[in-house]
């Protein structure tokens, strides 16, 4: 009892920890892929010579603007007062409010931090001017920010289509990249920003302290997984022993996993009593950032399952207590499990893609 007391507040702070971590990630990254961006685009006429991607940034740069997630709002405040639907007024009034918080909180640390423009940037220095006036108003993403707070009310409200209403979100966010905009962690820290208020907004005032906590262990997974991507994708492998160590242990160690969860789920005698699903989870994790071949990367990684695992303590012994898998819950177990080795060959497969 005395443990239990103490375990939200050890996963909050190993969360902050977490997303910390993956922060001084990506920033090691905001330069390179900077540059990249502007590979891509047509110097004579200073735009996206892809046409796909000139589109992508259009159409983020639109759905992302303050007066379209408005209208968003209003079309779900009207359909709810039109039908007498309390989950769509609740959708609008608290997407409307998550908006407003997001975009207040953005501009007051916009013009409080003063981090120049990507179009400013200057032998890839980190320069910051507080207060310096327009092109220093980078960090962080506005468009980012209000998009992920509208996403999270939404996602909370319409739990079924959550995944494509926060894919929505991520799709503006890195049109604002796209369009030479913003850097990466300026994004970033909007979808951060945009995460807590709209976490805060979806749930009573009172307990804003609770919800700040909530949103950080549930986003934080989210950060240090596109920091292990990221990694990923520009570094070539490496033949180092340490290297080579960690993507070999990360194979065994998802595989072991994997297998733990199966026997948990089915309640499988041979399943030790130590198990749980939140462990197993964390071992799946684990064994993933670790094939990203990074120390550093594995380092957040860890700190993010142990959260998860002290976050999924209280009941998750009880929750497979039946000893019962219907149709549907073994198919949601052979998705994960395929999920997972789809990720496991694409973290080998998409090794130095784009070397920067």
């Amino acid at each position: 009892m005395a443990l239990s007391r103490f375990t939200p507040a050890a996963a909050f702070l190993l969360s902050i920890c977490g997303l910390i971590l993956a922060f001084v990630g990506l920033f090691e990254w905001d330069v390179p892929l900077t540059r990249f961006i502007r590979s891509l685009n047509d110097v004579h006429r200073d735009h996206l010579a892809n046409p796909w991607l000139a589109q992508l940034s259009d159409v983020g740069d639109r759905l992302g603007k303050g007066e379209s997630l408005v209208i968003l709002s209003l079309v779900l405040l009207a359909v709810g007062y039109g039908l007498k639907h309390p989950q769509w007024k609740d959708a609008g009034w608290q997407s409307l409010i998550a908006h407003g918080l997001a975009a207040l909180c953005a501009n007051i640390l916009k013009h409080a931090i003063g981090r120049p423009r990507p179009k400013f940037m200057h032998a890839g220095k980190l320069d910051l001017s507080p207060v310096s006036g327009s092109g220093w108003d980078s960090f962080p993403s506005g468009h980012a920010a209000a998009a992920f707070a509208v996403a999270t009310v939404l996602a909370a409200r319409f739990p079924r289509v959550r995944w494509p209403i926060l894919a929505l979100a991520v799709a503006i966010a890195m049109s604002r990249i796209i369009r030479g905009s913003h850097y990466l962690t300026d994004v970033a820290g909007g979808a951060a920003l945009g995460c807590v208020m709209g976490v805060i907004a979806a749930h009573p005032w009172r307990e804003w302290r609770s919800s700040i906590a909530v949103a950080v262990c549930r986003m934080t997974p989210l950060f240090v997984a596109t920091l292990a991507l990221v990694w990923t994708i520009v570094h070539l492998p490496s033949e180092t022993w340490p290297s080579q160590q960690l993507l070999w242990g990360g194979l065994v160690l998802t595989l072991a996993g994997l297998v733990g969860h199966v026997l948990w789920t089915v309640q499988s005698p041979r399943c030790p009593g130590w198990l749980s699903g939140s462990l197993a989870r964390g071992i799946v994790g684990l064994g993933l950032g670790m094939t990203a071949g990074s120390l550093f990367v594995t380092t957040a990684v860890l700190l993010v399952c142990v959260a998860h695992w002290l976050d999924g303590l209280p009941g998750q012994s009880e929750s497979m207590a039946n000893g019962h898998v219907g149709v549907w819950g073994a198919m949601a177990e052979g998705l994960f499990v395929a999920a997972m080795l789809l990720v496991l060959g694409a973290s080998y497969a998409l090794k130095g893609i784009v070397p920067m």
